[in-house]
């Protein structure tokens, strides 16, 4: 019976790949008709999986559905997310200009928390300042400290993390630390297994390999937290590694951290407590920030948190860069180490400077990843229409990521501008609003801008054929670098 049917496929293998090529064809099309907004992006996938058998149709369902949004809902259900109590009803324009009074309306329609006057946002420029600052909050931890990175690498920089937080939990803190599953793999030793090994609670988000379900390497928890007794927050850009200690790196990495008190520290701890529940199905108690003992008066800064994902808070950081750009008035400024943005914000980035307002945006002569490089090039020529002016950093790797729009808008955290930051990654981002802060980062931008090239056109047209077809090639792939 065995070997009748062995003839029988033997004889017949060619129909029989063919029908079942026909089903799962079907199936695949239906499923891109029925699911996939995107026209184009419809045709290109039809078109692969029509063309090219079984491995069309597979390459679908491991990169052409959303599988990540749909898991984080399940995962992450908002009915059981911990609440806090500050969440105000009505929207605060906090005396700001009446033109922004749009991007704050919409900005609570887009995630419905209020902008909180009475914070300090105080940029630490690359981890010369940031770990030291860092470390010293955490040696005076008292209560409870909370931390998210995305890469924490065990060198002589993480090794001073995982000493001072072993010291905070030997002197009775409550330590949680939450690091990526993908991102723990930058480093051949893994810091979770030290910290555990002197007693600190870890968790890593997403681990690659799990046996509670399937794991996609697309999606990653790029944010980066620190919160101490609800008193003190760390937010931007900056992993833990020694590469970001720019007087002794080897490969240095330009970054900017902000350091944040006041009551926008709440929002803060509130993320890092869902990341907490998602990770281990465990509730946090984070002490929450003491308004009666807190000398707000002399804090400037109007603050919120633009957190981001696949799952219930997907694009809230895109809309909210969009509804910024459309308040711009004067001048956009964009510093940020991957710069390929959508149709959307790039058509918005276009209304802005064909109403006038001055657009920079300054990107790595060379990033730490060499196709994004490549992409960027394909892209030249569309962002430097309408007058935008691109500038490429000589300096060594720039990973800071800041938006600066007028003399008083601040848009600061971990999210970058491209497919991956802005679809598959969770982030965080702080909305500011200061004249002070803003100009700060505003004189930073300068100071780099000094020794940056300005991309031209001529420089586009003299790009060789052979690389004009190589960055156009790598372009088609941009979304899933």
């Amino acid at each position: 019976m065995f070997r009748d049917w062995l003839e029988w496929i033997s004889q017949y293998w060619v129909s029989i790949t063919l029908v079942m090529h026909l089903g799962v064809s079907l199936i695949t099309s239906l499923h891109v008709l029925l699911y996939k907004e995107n026209e184009r992006t419809s045709l290109a996938w039809i078109g692969l999986v029509v063309l090219s058998p079984v491995i069309g149709s597979l390459f679908y369902w491991i990169f052409g559905i959303n599988r990540i949004q749909r898991f984080a809902q399940k995962k992450h259900p908002g009915a059981t997310k911990y609440e806090i109590p500050f969440q105000p009803k009505n929207i605060h324009f906090h005396n700001l200009p009446k033109h922004w009074h749009g991007a704050l309306t919409s900005g609570y329609n887009i995630h419905p928390v209020n902008a909180l006057k009475g914070n300090d946002v105080e940029p630490l420029f690359n981890g010369d300042m940031a770990y030291p600052a860092m470390l010293e909050s955490i040696n005076k931890a008292r209560q409870h400290i909370v931390l998210s990175s995305y890469i924490f690498e065990h060198d002589s920089i993480g090794r001073q993390f995982v000493s001072a937080l072993a010291k905070a939990h030997q002197r009775g803190v409550t330590v949680n630390v939450l690091l990526d599953g993908i991102g723990i793999r930058y480093s051949w030793r893994h810091s979770d297994r030290a910290l555990k090994k002197v007693g600190i609670k870890t968790a890593r988000f997403l681990p690659t390999i799990s046996f509670t379900g399937i794991r996609f390497i697309n999606l990653r928890n790029h944010r980066k937290i620190l919160c101490i007794d609800g008193k003190e927050a760390y937010i931007g850009g900056m992993n833990v590694s020694k590469n970001n200690v720019i007087a002794s790196a080897n490969k240095p990495i330009d970054d900017i951290h902000f350091k944040v008190s006041g009551p926008v520290i709440d929002q803060v701890s509130q993320v890092f407590i869902e990341d907490w529940y998602f990770a281990t199905g465990e509730m946090i108690a984070f002490p929450a920030f003491d308004q009666a003992n807190d000398a707000s008066s002399v804090k400037p800064v109007i603050a919120k948190v633009v957190q981001d994902g696949p799952d219930e808070h997907h694009n809230k950081v895109k809309w909210t860069l969009i509804n910024a750009l459309a308040c711009a008035q004067s001048s956009v400024k964009i510093m940020t180490p991957y710069f390929v943005p959508d149709r959307v914000l790039m058509a918005s980035l276009h209304a802005a400077a064909l109403r006038g307002v001055s657009i920079e945006v300054m990107v790595p002569q060379k990033s730490n990843i060499l196709f994004f490089d490549w992409v960027l090039e394909a892209n030249f020529s569309r962002i430097i229409a309408h007058g935008i002016k691109l500038y490429k950093n000589t300096r060594p790797f720039d990973h800071s990521k800041i938006v600066l729009i007028d003399d008083v808008f601040s848009f600061i955290g971990s999210s970058n501008w491209d497919a991956r930051s802005l679809e598959f990654n969770f982030e965080i981002n702080l909305e500011c609003y200061d004249p002070a802060l803003n100009k700060k980062l505003n004189a930073l931008f300068n100071r780099k801008k000094d020794i940056a090239k300005l991309v031209t056109e001529e420089e586009v047209l003299a790009k060789p054929i052979y690389k004009q077809i190589r960055n156009n090639l790598f372009r088609l792939f941009s979304p899933y670098l």
